[in-house]
């Protein structure tokens, strides 16, 4: 009866671990790829066009995301758009990077 037992237990573990392993990547946001970063004259023309929000408002967007401190901020082109790669120093000590829209202003990921 106790061999049976382990068996049932080894056969639930191994039906599970597919699912297990399947749904892990889905969980974690996606990281965008970044193709090249503006210059400060082109970040200038795209916030007065209004087709970006201001890099403070990403800064805020950030903050609000993960709390601590901004480090260095850049408006970078990745398949999609632009988007604010913010690198921030949390208040543990920890650096992330954090992922902002910048049509929308609105955080993408962070890690």
């Amino acid at each position: 009866m106790a061999r049976f037992h382990h068996l049932f237990v080894a056969a639930c573990i191994a039906a599970l671990a597919p699912a297990v392993s399947a749904s892990a990547p889905a969980a974690e946001p996606l990281v965008p790829k970044l193709s090249g970063c503006l210059d400060q004259h082109e970040i200038r023309e795209e916030v007065a066009a209004k087709r970006v929000v201001s890099q403070v408002v990403a800064l805020r967007a950030a903050r609000g995301a993960l709390g601590g401190e901004a480090v260095r901020a850049r408006l970078c082109r990745n398949e999609s758009g632009l988007v604010y790669a913010i690198t921030a120093l949390k208040r543990d000590g920890k650096v992330v990077r954090v992922y902002v829209d910048a049509q929308t202003g609105k955080v993408m990921a962070s890690h």
